[in-house]
């Protein structure tokens, strides 16, 4: 159906004002030009109906127009016929209406203004600004009222149509990707629950005592040059901190104690690095001061040094390790260049050290089921929120599909429809 150049007469109410006189004409693209008279008023006030990108199928807002014509027009540049109300010459625009409720007032906008010579903008008066948005509610209510409203949503809607199907489907696809990632997320993520079940029901494999007796260490630098030796003895073997070994350390200007084992930060689904801490580590994460903190050069040190792997573990790689002089329980600062050297060539004496014992796996396996519980927990957790999210992405990919075939369906020809008689926008 085709309403376009089809002018009617009608008589709009502006409560407690009067009457407004309006000929109301169907532009294209579902636009509609009212041309008023009334109590200080008169001109053109065009509807257009807005259709934005991610919005509604149809338009749901409306843009009010101060003057002719539905093309471009220039900020500074007046429309034709524009609305003179209270002698004051209206310029520009008021968008974003919600035609089923129209708000009572101050809802113009810093578009609507009264363009002066010269290009300059003036703010309105507050009685303009009050008629104008009088005679906006009235002619949007008229707009909201037409019989063929929707016919004039669908034209305003099919020239935009295309364009907003290709982002939909773009968007369907981005959706789709992410659904595909989100599954081998939840496909990975459950092939580790079962890993770690796995490690928790696997039997413990039994692990040495320490044995006290001392083993010389022999210390090279970072250029594998020889820094004298350093006599070591096992303290605690899987005590406090499941898979760790504490040795006691003297000699070549080195004395205290040291806790080796496998990786605490990575730790699954089986450790694969090295953790070397400064003294006595009664636990894992966050304990601020070891009992039996070593010295080197005299020296007090303390801090940690953790690895992923042990690939170019050697004794004179890597070459530079943390090593934090300890002013305070909660203060200190890096050690001087010497001492760092040479603790760091104890750390990687003792990493190897470690590597070496017979049951080495067994520890490994004992820190393993010992990070393995709480991990558990988290990957489930982890597992349920990716179910979420992968729903979540579904559901929009059926949505954004559902709101393509809406656009395309715009797009077909309504040969019927073109067919019928013009019929009076009133």
């Amino acid at each position: 159906m085709t309403f376009q150049n089809v002018a009617a007469r009608a008589d709009l109410p502006l409560p407690g004002i009067g009457t407004l006189a309006a000929r109301v004409t169907v532009l294209e693209h579902g636009c509609v030009r009212y041309v008023v008279h009334g109590p200080h008023i008169r001109g053109t006030f065009v509807l257009i109906p807005e259709h934005f990108r991610d919005g509604t199928i149809l338009p749901s807002t409306v843009r009010v127009q101060y003057g002719d014509g539905t093309g471009p027009c220039g900020y500074a540049e007046h429309r034709p016929d524009e609305p003179v109300i209270y002698g004051v010459r209206l310029h520009g625009w008021t968008g974003g209406i919600d035609p089923a409720n129209v708000p009572n007032g101050y809802f113009l906008g810093r578009y609507a203004t009264s363009l002066r010579a010269g290009g300059v903008h003036r703010e309105l008066t507050s009685a303009v600004r009050r008629r104008t948005e009088a005679v906006i509610r009235s002619v949007t209510r008229h707009w909201r009222n037409l019989p063929h409203l929707h016919d004039l949503l669908t034209a305003a809607a099919r020239p935009n149509a295309k364009a907003l199907a290709s982002h939909e489907a773009d968007l369907a696809a981005q959706a789709k990707a992410e659904v595909a990632e989100l599954r081998q997320a939840r496909a990975r993520a459950c092939h580790q629950l079962n890993v770690i079940t796995g490690i928790i029901r696997r039997a413990p494999r039994p692990t040495l005592a320490p044995d006290p007796s001392p083993v010389r260490l022999p210390l090279v630098d970072s250029r594998k040059r020889p820094m004298g030796t350093v006599t070591v003895r096992e303290v605690a073997v899987n005590d406090d901190v499941a898979g760790a070994v504490v040795y006691e350390v003297h000699g070549a200007r080195v004395h205290g104690r040291f806790t080796v084992g496998r990786d605490i930060y990575r730790p699954l689904p089986m450790p694969e690095g090295i953790w070397v801490a400064y003294g006595h580590a009664r636990q894992r994460y966050f304990e601020y001061e070891r009992s039996h903190e070593p010295t080197v050069n005299g020296v007090r040190l303390d801090g940690e040094w953790n690895r992923s792997t042990t690939d170019g573990l050697t004794a004179a790689t890597p070459a530079d390790l943390p090593a934090h002089v300890r002013l305070t329980r909660t203060t200190g600062h890096s050690a001087p260049a010497a001492t760092a050297r040479r603790a760091s060539a104890v750390l990687r004496a003792l990493a190897l050290h470690y590597l070496r014992r017979p049951d080495v796996e067994a520890l490994r396996l004992a820190a393993a089921q010992d990070h393995a519980p709480p991990h558990l927990g988290n990957t489930r957790t982890e597992i349920r929120d990716l179910r979420r999210q992968q729903e979540a992405a579904e559901r929009r990919v059926r949505r954004h599909l559902a709101r393509e075939e809406q656009y395309r369906a715009l797009l077909t020809a309504d040969a019927a429809a073109s067919s019928r008689p013009q019929t009076s926008a009133a």
